[in-house]
């Protein structure tokens, strides 16, 4: 597996807090942790195309 996507965060967050019976405490963070990783990935794949783009211009 080369990327970790959301929807994997937000499975081990939720099986840490059905692990640890504190579900409740775990669900949220594993849902703030998801959406950081999304916009991460998709910060880094705009960067990655318009360093391609300029690469092909100029």
């Amino acid at each position: 597996m080369k990327r970790l996507t959301p929807f994997a965060v937000l499975v081990i967050f939720g099986l840490i807090g059905l692990l640890t019976g504190k579900f409740g405490l775990w669900f949220p963070f594993g849902l703030v942790a998801a959406i950081v990783v999304a916009v991460v990935q998709d910060r880094r794949a705009k960067a990655a195309a318009l360093k391609d783009q300029s690469a092909t211009d100029g």
